[in-house]
């Protein structure tokens, strides 16, 4: 029971019975006066009744003649005479119920009036005795009035103080009702400070107390939060050129190998800058990391029309382009300006260009190559324009010969969508730690005369620009008719960016809210990727509003802590952040802890992908990563 309630018992009792005693002491005060009055009323009139009978004599019709007229005014309720030698007797009784009095009230107030007695004399002689008893119904009627009265003013007197009790507690208890909010807003990482400071001691001390925890949690939070950020900025960044690094490059290639990624293809551009030894004894190490920022520059100013570009310095001589939906014609053309103008700064420093120089290895990837590939066939390239001419070598991938051409992956999947084969297949998060699934993460595949899994149909059908109506299908599936093998399950579905960012998106994923999302018989998390988050909050707020309202979590892939601020973590409170196994890995303890810090204030699990080897599974552990997904899950037993 709140402190509220239990103020409020113990105050209104005490009123009630402050109120109810003030009523029962007035109820008996007035009682007590009616009694004596009536008492003191009949006595008067017992001295004037037997005046009058002392004038009749011993005449019986004259003495029943009084006494019937006396009886007649109403203010007795019984009268008798008896003669002195008990000859005569004549009594009048008021037998008659009192009007307006519940038989309930007169046996509660239970009147008792002592009958008034006096003699009756005519001269020197005594004639009889006259006895009345006073008219109880009287003091009954008023007595009833009274406490019909009391009651309705202790009524009004008891609700008006509870009215003005719950005003004043409301009031005097109400910094207690802002520390609560405060103390469950920490609980959420949310940090809020009360500026209204009571003035009440106790409370005041309370308040201030909690502000200053409010203040220092918050300065923990901002501080890890900080120090996430600096350690990605020293993780990713040269410290020279201030570009990315290696460690960015390989962290963010996956996001652009994907089968389902917006890019069909792109180039990677590998460039090296010879010479090196003979610059820095000419010109000076100053002079030549002077050289490294200009060069740096050209290629910033070079790809600036390409948003989603990479620029990083893999070591110390060398530099990789990474550019997206960018053909090979392109890439000539920027890479001939980027070496013209290199050697111009070259020869600017006073150095020779025949010494020093740029070579830039081209290579045209598509989405069906690794980044192993990419990377080898990308140093392949820069080999063989160390011996160029010109310094510049273009290489293409060698044609990897489809199963199936373009016009069949279309007919496969747009049949798929349209006859019912899309199936769901499901891949276990497992807790390594508490020995459970946590999640099952849902694929895809294509049920037709054979199994086609998500990486063999999806890029295909991204190149036939299908991969949204595939998303969609999926989604209305899993709705509308989940499958029984997935009922009472928790289960994460993954949608691309560029799903996402659709103007229809919002509206289809609404529609289908609103209709099934309540008859939804498992639990659902809905993945949306880091890039999106990033890129695009107010979309994603508007997301996550959505999925609040039908009770659906939300989760985070593919993420590489890009961001330059983690503040959206706490904005957004993702069930978990799922990334590949090699980026855990990769990070320096600092990072990771900062990042651990973060997370785990926030209860956000961190979920490691592509696990495939118990190698791998240990590392992650020693890591502190428990949450793994990928085939070494196959061989942890589960609890039951």
């Amino acid at each position: 029971m709140s402190l509220f309630k239990q103020m409020a018992l113990a105050i209104s009792f005490i009123i009630i019975v402050l109120v109810g005693t003030i009523m029962t002491l007035n109820y008996q005060s007035s009682k007590r006066d009616m009694i004596e009055s009536l008492y003191e009323t009949t006595v008067n009139n017992i001295s004037s009744i037997t005046s009058q009978l002392s004038e009749a004599g011993n005449n019986p019709v004259l003495i029943t003649s009084i006494i019937d007229a006396e009886f007649g005014s109403g203010y007795f309720k019984k009268i008798t005479f008896t003669s002195n030698d008990a000859s005569f007797t004549y009594t009048q009784v008021d037998n008659d119920p009192i009007e307006g009095v519940p038989l309930w009230f007169i046996n509660l107030a239970d009147i008792t009036l002592k009958s008034v007695t006096s003699d009756v004399s005519s001269g020197w002689a005594m004639i009889g005795v006259i006895s009345i008893d006073g008219d109880t119904g009287i003091v009954y009627k008023a007595l009833y009035k009274m406490s019909t009265q009391l009651l309705y003013i202790f009524i009004l007197s008891v609700v008006a103080s509870l009215l003005i009790l719950s005003i004043m507690l409301g009031f005097i208890l109400r910094p207690l009702k802002g520390v609560q909010k405060q103390a469950e807003a920490v609980a959420r990482n949310e940090f809020i400070i009360q500026e209204d400071i009571p003035y009440t001691k106790e409370f005041r001390d309370v308040v201030l107390g909690m502000n200053r925890m409010v203040t220092k949690t918050k300065a923990m939070f901002d501080k890890g939060n900080e120090e996430l950020k600096l350690q990605k900025e020293r993780e990713y960044t040269d410290d020279t050129t201030k570009l990315k690094n290696r460690k960015y490059l390989i962290d963010k290639l996956p996001e652009f190998l994907k089968v389902d990624a917006s890019s069909k293809g792109g180039v990677s551009v590998m460039v090296s800058l010879s010479g090196i030894i003979e610059a820095n004894e000419k010109i000076g190490h100053k002079e030549v990391d002077m050289l490294f920022n200009e060069i740096a520059d050209i290629f910033r100013i070079t790809l600036q029309g390409y948003d989603e570009a990479i620029i990083a310095r893999i070591n110390g001589t060398e530099f990789a382009l990474f550019v997206p939906n960018c053909n090979s014609t392109s890439a000539l053309s920027f890479a001939q300006n980027i070496s013209k103008k290199s050697q111009e700064k070259i020869i600017k420093k006073g150095l020779n260009s025949e010494i020093t120089f740029l070579s830039l290895g081209i290579y045209e990837y598509n989405y069906q190559e690794t980044i192993n590939v990419v990377l080898s066939q990308s140093d392949n390239a820069l080999t063989q324009a160390k011996f160029n001419q010109d310094n510049i070598y273009l290489a293409r991938p060698s044609d990897i010969t489809e199963v199936m051409g373009k016009d069949a992956w279309r007919e496969l999947i747009t049949n798929a969508i349209q006859n019912n084969q899309l199936r769901f297949v499901s891949w276990s998060a497992v807790d390594t730690k508490l020995k459970k699934v946590a999640h099952l993460a849902l694929s895809l595949s294509i049920q037709a005369e054979k199994t086609y899994y998500y990486g063999q149909f999806m890029a295909p059908a991204n190149q036939a620009g299908l991969s949204n109506d595939v998303y969609e299908t999926v989604l209305t599936m899993l709705f509308k008719e989940p499958e029984t093998k997935l009922h009472n399950s928790v289960c994460s579905l993954r949608l691309p960016y560029e799903y996402l960012t659709l103007s229809s998106t919002y509206e289809q994923m609404k529609a289908l809210f609103i209709t099934y999302a309540k008859k939804l018989p498992l639990k659902l998390i809905i993945e949306m990727p880091d890039k999106l988050i990033s890129q695009n909050t107010e979309l994603v707020q508007d997301y996550k509003k959505l999925l609040e309202k039908y009770n659906i979590d939300l989760g985070i892939f593919e993420f590489i802590g890009e961001s330059k601020d983690y503040q959206y973590l706490q904005e957004l409170r993702p069930s978990y952040i799922k990334g590949e196994s090699s980026y855990f890995l990769s990070q320096s303890d600092q990072a990771l802890s900062a990042l651990r810090l973060i997370t785990d204030s926030l209860g956000i699990s961190l979920i490691a992908s592509g696990v495939m080897q118990m190698q791998t599974l240990k590392q992650l552990q020693d890591r502190g990563i428990n949450i793994v997904q990928g085939r070494a899950t196959e061989s942890i037993e589960l609890s039951s």
